[in-house]
């Protein structure tokens, strides 16, 4: 076995360091006990539901959320995880098409009778879309809409594997496929942020949304390697496509040269992120305003998965000791 080492990135972040929203058990109790109510989950999918731990992830990226937000966005998160099964190994590019047209159609709210798992979507979808105000439902909608398209592509690339991916053609795809940009509307919702279209469209703005997407995607890859490899090669992962980019430069089969590179993308688009923010045209007082909370938003959701990913049992690394943020973590070599 090999050591791998993913160096604390928690360190760049600690002015952004909150506590748990203090909501969490009651959201966890809730959730639990729809688990073990539900019919259509299998006893290994109940089990890998208790340790994705959904609540613990909604509690830390909106970690000053009320209850009735909270609940929400966790209703949200279980239909996504719901998709993400559906959807992934070892789902067909046509299984995968079919389930995403189903998530799209539940958020439309066009869905008809539907069994099983796809009327828990339904519901789930029915309850978020009837609690999100009307002036975040289309947003939510479009990037709903974005995510059941990148995780088809996911399964076509699967179907189709690729061994020259780029880093920019992954990263590119991976915008879609992490499913963050409704976890922004979630946050605009929350905090009633509701800023112009022109100003949310503006370069500047849609930058920093993207550099968020950006920094929990190399973030996520990073925690959730081992676990991937052991499941399914970890092909679609940014540590795994820098191997093979000749523009990262990594000597063959180098695992902790790619994940330093990786550590090292997330810290220089946290570093642009700041520069960025220092840099934003005003756009009126009200709006300045908003952008600087959704600013907040933004680095809640950064801070909160890392938290989220070091904490939870799904990624294995909540039993890590030393400083809390320092993974290390084992595997065969390569």
């Amino acid at each position: 076995m090999v050591q791998y080492h993913i160096q604390n990135l928690l360190s760049l972040l600690q002015a952004y360091v909150k506590p748990n929203n203090p909501n969490h058990d009651v959201l966890e109790a809730e959730y639990v006990a729809w688990i073990d109510e539900s019919s259509f989950l299998s006893d290994a999918h109940k089990k890998a539901w208790k340790r994705a731990e959904l609540p613990l992830l909604m509690s830390r990226v909106f970690p000053e959320s009320d209850q009735a937000h909270l609940r929400v966005s966790l209703e949200y998160m279980m239909l996504f995880l719901m998709l993400e099964q559906l959807t992934d190994t070892p789902a067909t590019a046509a299984e995968a098409q079919r389930w995403a047209d189903i998530f799209v159609q539940a958020f439309k709210q066009t869905l008809g009778e539907a069994k099983g798992p796809a009327s828990v979507m339904k519901h789930l979808a029915s309850r978020v879309m009837g609690a999100v105000d009307e002036t975040y439902r289309p947003y939510l909608i479009a990037s709903n809409v974005l995510l059941a398209e990148g995780v088809v592509k996911e399964a076509l690339d699967r179907e189709n594997p690729t061994h020259d991916l780029t880093l920019e053609a992954y990263m590119g795809a991976r915008r879609d496929s992490i499913g963050l940009r409704p976890f922004l509307d979630f946050g605009r919702w929350i905090w009633d942020l509701d800023i112009p279209q022109d100003v949310l469209a503006h370069p500047a703005i849609a930058k920093l949304e993207e550099e968020t997407i950006d920094m929990v995607s190399l973030t996520n890859d990073l925690y959730s390697y081992r676990k991937e490899c052991f499941e399914s090669g970890a092909h679609h992962n940014y540590v795994t496509v820098a191997m093979q980019d000749p523009i990262a430069a990594i000597p063959a089969a180098d695992r902790q040269a790619a994940i330093d590179y990786t550590c090292k993308q997330f810290s220089e688009t946290l570093a642009d992120f700041h520069r960025r923010t220092a840099e934003l045209p005003s756009f009126g007082a009200d709006a300045d305003k908003k952008i600087a909370q959704y600013v907040s938003v933004m680095m809640d959701l950064v801070v909160g998965n890392i938290q989220w990913s070091l904490a939870c049992r799904r990624y294995g690394h909540s039993d890590a000791s030393g400083v809390w943020g320092d993974v290390v973590f084992e595997m065969d070599p390569m």
